[in-house]
């Protein structure tokens, strides 16, 4: 893997506690008034025990993680967190503390797959190595990667570029999330790792992984930086040019056919705007064929959803690892459910969103955690 860093260091009980209270999106005042049934303190105790001033014990630690629905060992455990964050076209209404409890269920689910492979004793090979300088021409480095990494020609389609990420070393997962968030790539400790957002279309979602594999092998994850306008640029001209080359550009466009276009987009996975921008900035068709196009988009609804069917490239490592652990009768769901540190019901949905059913019950959930005596905080 390149651009491999020495561990990012572990974090302090204070500062679990605070990413965990910020990922619930709760100040301590309400998380105060929550658990003052089972462990009676005040907010600035919890300030206190937030700042590592005081330790709380292990009654207010239980009913803490019951709330933060953690286990109880992630805090004791003091374990990796999430370093050199890189959004993927991050919204800029999406703030500050929407991206604290984002990133605090992504590393909850991170932490999560990592328990699940060392029970299992079950760890992705890293079979690819690939060294980008963050100064080469990223349409240069894609097409260096596509030939040296992944034997391919320019012809050649991509077929998963969640595999290529696991490949490289890099722990991928998918997270539920109503923000106008498209995906990370971070640092958990000493691997980088992609979260992305599987509510977005199939073509969305593999410009996503390609985007963020861009970050990753330019080494964009290693500084605690802001991500500047630069690096976006290049990581998605890097993630372009990763699924569709420009030889491949140019036969999509030789008729300057919508059809044509369509067909592209089906075999290689990749939306007709990203072609559109990619054969404007090649210069393939004029500016003024490009805005021709945008109108006929906007007027055929495509703006919003374009036609032709993508094939979704999942990252569902950590769900088939449950369900085969299940299956071969290593372990109950309940079992697995505490190793991973989450509910049982999450992992039942998660299992349920990785095999395309649509028999989740959300209502029975809600019921099931309010019986509990827990609110879902969303």
């Amino acid at each position: 893997m390149a651009h491999r860093q020495p561990s990012a260091g572990r974090t302090t009980l204070g500062e679990r506690l605070r990413a965990a209270r910020k990922a619930t999106g709760l100040s301590t005042r309400a998380v105060a008034e929550r658990i003052r049934r089972f462990a009676p303190v005040s907010h600035a105790t919890l300030a206190n025990y937030e700042r590592d001033a005081t330790r709380p014990p292990i009654d207010v630690m239980t009913a803490l993680a019951t709330l933060y629905q953690r286990p109880l060992n992630w805090f004791l455990g003091g374990g990796p967190s999430l370093c050199g964050v890189r959004y993927r076209n991050l919204k800029s209404k999406v703030g500050v503390r929407d991206r604290q409890r984002f990133e605090g269920d992504c590393l909850r689910w991170l932490d999560a797959y990592a328990a699940m492979e060392k029970y299992l004793n079950d760890e992705f090979d890293a079979d690819l190595e690939f060294e980008a300088d963050p100064d080469e021409n990223p349409a240069e480095a894609a097409a260096r990667f596509r030939e040296e990494a992944l034997g391919l020609d320019e012809a050649d389609r991509l077929p998963s570029v969640v595999e290529v990420l696991e490949r490289l070393g890099v722990r991928v997962m998918e997270v539920e999330t109503e923000l106008a968030i498209d995906g990370l790539a971070a640092r958990r400790g000493d691997e980088f790792v992609v979260v992305l957002n599987a509510s977005v279309s199939n073509d969305r979602a593999r410009m996503n992984a390609a985007h963020e594999a861009g970050h990753v092998v330019r080494g964009d994850c290693e500084s605690e930086e802001e991500v500047d306008r630069q690096q976006e640029k290049a990581a998605f001209e890097f993630a372009s040019h990763l699924l569709l080359t420009s030889a491949m550009l140019k036969e999509a466009f030789k008729r300057k056919s919508v059809v044509d276009l369509v067909r592209f987009k089906e075999r290689f996975g990749i939306s007709l705007a990203a072609m559109v921008y990619r054969a404007q900035d090649e210069h393939l068709i004029r500016e003024s064929e490009a805005r021709n196009l945008w109108i006929e988009f906007s007027k055929r609804g495509w703006r919003a959803r374009e036609p032709g069917t993508v094939w979704a490239d999942r990252a569902t490592r950590f769900e088939a690892l449950v369900d085969g652990a299940l299956v071969q009768g290593q372990a109950t769901l309940p079992k697995l459910a505490e190793l991973a540190g989450v509910r049982e019901d999450e992992l039942r949905r998660r299992l349920a969103i990785a095999t395309g059913a649509d028999d989740y019950d959300v209502e029975q959930e809600e019921h099931e955690v309010e019986r509990q005596g827990l609110r879902i905080v969303r």
